[in-house]
């Protein structure tokens, strides 16, 4: 419903805190400081935080229901993203809205196509069984550090297409530092002017390493020619936009980015949470010799949903919304909160509990109340790629080698950038 000509109406309730104190809250303790405004302001709620301004959040399914299904005219996601932009750049899927995102999605879409993406099972396979012969055996190792080397990795043959083992070593070493960003880089998100300031040049000299890295191997791809024959990201992307790279460097560092921290730390929680409950790891190990075992594939839901990597997805009206009861003006971010729809008892029965069982039993039926990738038309596009790379390497893992905790008590969370991650980085042995 939209608003036109009513006098103003208050924000949904939120804390009096400044915003000052709120946004480090928000930006170090988002896991802990979201479901506490929850419990003392229900479902509905304001907060004021930096660089993003006056933020509401949701997570009333309904409510969700109408933000994804709303026009993307008004809740543009582009604008909700832009504290990206410093370093993904200004061209990316993410930082696009109305018709120039859906020029970009549709050109992309054809790369992650579920029978594409099934292609690559096997090279995700022969890839892991090579990181795991590089791991120590009988004593303590952080996976979630071995799970990012591993789903670079991916990101280097799949979607760079590089298959010479040395050029993908140096390609994956390179963007290692390009993609170790960490929380207090946050406020050079917010803008090129901010990125360039002293203490955050860090970002844009990695940024213009991951310029000349992606035009030295879209030179490559080109030099080489066969396109047509070519079945990495890349060399579609330059298809599509007949070998134009600057459209494809921003396209590849998104993927890059939202790509790679996002599933390493979803594999490192999923292991975190099979190892800390025997009966479901032993069903797992079960129907390893089944390759569509949907046991497996439940797993990796539930661990996306009890540890959700990224907490909410941001849009910002372009003008006046009613958003159920309230009265939004334009300018307001409203974010749809995957961490608390995640962990609603009334959606999810027993929603801390970690119980892969649920989504074989047809309990959950809301697609508004797990949305790990978001919802809608600005749904994330590598999310069949996502959780079939999770599943992939889940099976492949626990075929070469058996696990086990040192310490069996659940790792607490906490912030890492923008992602949520296990604190002792899910530490194991192998076997």
């Amino acid at each position: 419903m939209r608003l036109r000509d009513r006098p103003a109406s208050p924000l949904p309730p939120g804390p009096p805190l400044p915003l000052l104190a709120q946004t480090p809250l928000l930006w170090l303790h988002r896991h802990r400081f979201l479901p506490a405004m929850r419990r003392r302001y229900g479902d509905v709620f304001t907060l004021h935080i930096a660089p993003v301004g006056t933020a509401v959040y949701l997570a009333d399914p309904l409510l969700v229901k109408q933000v994804f299904q709303g026009s993307t005219a008004i809740y543009h996601a582009g604008e909700g993203n832009q504290i990206l932009g410093a370093i993904l750049g200004r061209r990316s899927v993410l930082l696009l809205d109305e018709e120039e995102h859906l020029g970009e999605r549709r050109r992309m879409l054809p790369a992650f196509h579920g029978e594409r993406v099934a292609r690559t099972v096997e090279l995700m396979a022969g890839l892991t069984r090579a990181e795991v012969a590089r791991w120590p055996r009988h004593e303590p190792f952080a996976l979630h550090e071995r799970m990012r080397v591993l789903t670079l990795a991916i990101i280097v043959r799949v979607v760079f297409g590089v298959t010479d083992p040395a050029r993908a070593t140096a390609l994956a070493a390179a963007l290692t530092d390009v993609t170790d960003i960490k929380p207090w880089h946050m406020p050079a998100f917010a803008s090129e002017r901010v990125a360039a300031a002293a203490p955050w040049r860090v970002l844009r000299r990695r940024r213009a390493v991951a310029d000349r890295l992606i035009a030295q191997e879209v030179e490559h791809h080109l030099a080489a020619g066969g396109l047509e024959e070519r079945d990495d990201v890349l060399s579609m992307l330059l298809l599509s936009a007949d070998g134009d790279a600057t459209a494809a460097r921003d396209q590849l560092m998104t993927l890059l980015l939202a790509g790679h921290e996002t599933t390493a730390s979803g594999l490192a929680w999923t292991f975190e949470r099979l190892l800390r409950h025997p009966a479901q790891l032993a069903r797992v190990q079960a129907g390893l010799g089944d390759d569509r075992d949907p046991y497996r594939d439940a797993v990796v839901k539930e661990s996306l949903r009890v540890r959700p990597v990224i907490h909410d997805v941001a849009r910002r009206l372009t003008e006046p919304v009613q958003v159920g009861k309230w009265p939004l003006p334009e300018g307001t971010v409203v974010l749809p909160s995957i961490g608390l729809l995640h962990a609603d008892d009334r959606l999810h029965p027993d929603a801390a509990a970690f119980r892969p069982e649920r989504w074989l039993e047809g309990g959950e039926s809301s697609p508004y109340a797990w949305i790990p990738f978001g919802g809608g038309t600005r749904r994330c596009l590598g999310a069949t790629f996502a959780t079939t790379e999770m599943a992939t390497v889940l099976r492949t893992v626990l075929q070469e080698v058996t696990l086990h905790a040192p310490d069996p008590a659940d790792e607490p969370q906490r912030m890492s950038h923008i992602t949520i991650v296990p604190t002792r980085g899910t530490l194991v042995e192998a076997a």
